[in-house]
C-alpha cells in the first residue's frame, strides 16, 4: 500500500499533530509492504489558486501553474491512503495548508450551475478514478473538546469529501503533548493512534468507536483549566 503524508502544519516536523500522525505511521509501518512518503507542505513554493478556473474549462483537470503542485496531483493518484495533518488555527486549517487545498480544484468535476441540497454530501464529483483510495484527517487544537469547535472545518471537508468518505481524528488539549509530566497520558493517548494505524495498514476498517476514543481529551476538564491559566499566568 502507498501512504502519503501531506504535514500541513506551519510548524512542519515540530508540529504537536505529527506526533500524533507519527504514531499512526509507526502502526502502518508494522506491515512492511507499506510504502510512506511524506511532504512538508511549509517547505514547497505552492502558488496560490488564481481563481482562472482553466483547470474547469480549456485544461480541464489540469491547472495551469507548472510548480510543485504537478507532482503532487500524481502522488495523489498512486497513493491507497492519504493522510492530511495539521493543527486547527482559529476555526480553520493553517494557512499553507488553505493554499494546498485551493491547489486541489482540478481534481474535482466542473461546476455547472446546478442548484442541488448538499447537506453533507460532497458538492463536486472527482473528477478521477479514486475508488479504493483512503482518507484520513488528523488534528489538533487547543481547546478542551472538539464539539462545535470542528463544526466548519469538517463542513468544508464534507463539502469537499461527503461525510463518511473520510477518516477524521480530531484531538482537542493538542499542547499537552509538550508537557513532559505528562509522558504516561500522552503515551496512552498515542498507542489508540498506532492501533488505527495498524488496522489501516492492514487495509482494515477503523470502526466508529476507536475514532471517538481517539478524538476524546486527554485530560478532565479542570484539570486542563488548571494547566491552561497556569500557562498564561506565568507569560504576563
Amino acid at each position: 500500500m502507498n501512504v502519503l503524508v501531506i504535514n500541513g502544519s506551519p510548524k512542519g516536523k515540530a508540529s504537536n499533530t505529527m506526533k500524533l500522525t507519527n504514531a499512526l505511521l509507526e502502526g502502518i509501518a508494522e506491515n512492511k509492504d507499506n510504502i510512506i512518503k511524506q511532504l512538508t507542505v511549509k517547505d514547497m513554493d505552492i502558488t496560490p489558486c488564481l481563481g482562472c478556473m482553466s483547470c474547469w474549462g480549456k485544461t480541464a483537470g489540469k491547472c495551469v501553474i507548472d510548480d510543485v503542485m504537478t507532482q503532487v496531483y500524481e502522488d495523489i493518484m498512486q497513493a491507497d491512503l492519504v493522510i492530511e495533518s495539521f493543527p486547527l488555527y482559529f476555526f480553520g486549517m493553517p494557512g499553507p495548508m488553505k493554499t494546498f487545498t485551493d491547489r486541489m480544484m482540478p481534481l474535482m468535476e466542473t461546476y455547472k450551475g446546478e442548484c442541488m441540497s448538499i447537506g453533507d454530501n460532497a458538492f463536486h464529483a472527482p473528477r478521477f478514478d479514486m475508488s479504493g483510495k483512503k482518507l484520513v484527517l488528523v488534528s489538533t487544537c487547543g481547546y478542551a473538546r472538539t464539539e462545535e469547535i470542528y463544526d466548519a472545518l469538517i463542513k468544508e471537508y464534507n463539502f469537499i469529501c461527503g461525510k463518511g468518505k473520510y477518516i477524521p481524528l480530531l484531538c482537542p488539549q493538542g499542547e499537552m503533548f509538550a508537557i513532559p509530566p505528562l509522558k504516561p497520558q500522552i503515551e496512552a493517548y498515542l498507542n489508540r493512534y498506532r492501533e488505527i494505524g495498524r488496522l489501516l495498514g492492514r487495509g482494515e476498517n477503523v470502526s466508529v468507536e476507536l475514532i471517538n476514543k481517539a478524538s476524546e481529551p486527554i485530560l478532565p476538564q479542570k484539570a486542563f483549566e488548571t494547566l491552561v491559566n497556569n500557562y498564561w499566568n506565568s507569560i504576563l
